[in-house]
């Protein structure tokens, strides 16, 4: 059987994966987040008060936690203007919850507890049921890839805190560190693909400060 460890999950690091969850309405949410090894069987995700995940496990009480490499993935689910197509998804044959087609691996979860962080955040105390995942080839190493992740991330939250009179200090070091992210995708990889879905987050960042 699959273990967290054999994913390279370790005590005390945040992982980026896809959370994908039911709405009410019965269509598929996905949605970047953090995720921290509690232990061999359960897992921390640390979710704002205000997003669909967390409504929706409160409702549901399952998930998948999908890890995929592939960028495009986290961008369109990180930052979706319109909905996700339903052919991403399928259900999982473990849990009632739905899973991304394209995942390497995949984690299926029950929650166990929810315990309030602050005034704006909630940790999720959730269950491995099951893991699944497929063989895949190693690959190289490339920062741009890296550093576009890292600028999907600080973009989640400039799009949350943009419009908040008292959060603009925060923003201005968000979009500081995504241009710092931008400067490493344009030495390593220039004429990339990581190079255009730069310059779209920054055009989608531009019409957020516009509102």
């Amino acid at each position: 059987m699959v273990a967290l460890v054999d994913l390279g999950f370790s005590k005390d690091a945040v992982y980026e994966i896809i959370v994908c969850t039911y709405n009410q309405d019965g269509t598929s949410n996905a949605a970047p987040m953090g995720v921290v090894m509690q232990d061999f069987q359960h897992v921390l995700l640390t979710i704002y008060n205000s997003a669909t995940t967390l409504k929706n496990l409160q409702i549901h009480r399952l998930a998948t936690l999908n890890l995929t490499g592939d960028i495009d993935i986290f961008f369109q689910t990180a930052l979706k203007d319109i909905s996700l197509p339903m052919d991403w998804f399928k259900k999982s044959d473990k849990i009632g919850a739905p899973q991304l087609k394209q995942a390497d691996a995949t984690i299926d979860v029950t929650v166990q507890d929810f315990v309030p962080l602050d005034n704006q955040r909630t940790i999720v105390i959730s269950k491995v049921q099951q893991i699944t995942a497929l063989t895949c080839y190693p690959q190289s190493y490339c920062r741009a890839k890296f550093a576009v992740l890292e600028a999907i991330i600080h973009a989640t939250r400039v799009k949350a805190f943009i419009n908040i009179e008292k959060e603009q200090a925060y923003v201005a070091k968000l979009v500081d560190l995504i241009q710092n992210c931008a400067e490493v995708v344009n030495r390593s990889a220039p004429h990339s693909h990581y190079a255009k879905l730069m310059i779209d987050l920054q055009k989608k960042i531009d019409t957020w400060g516009k509102r």
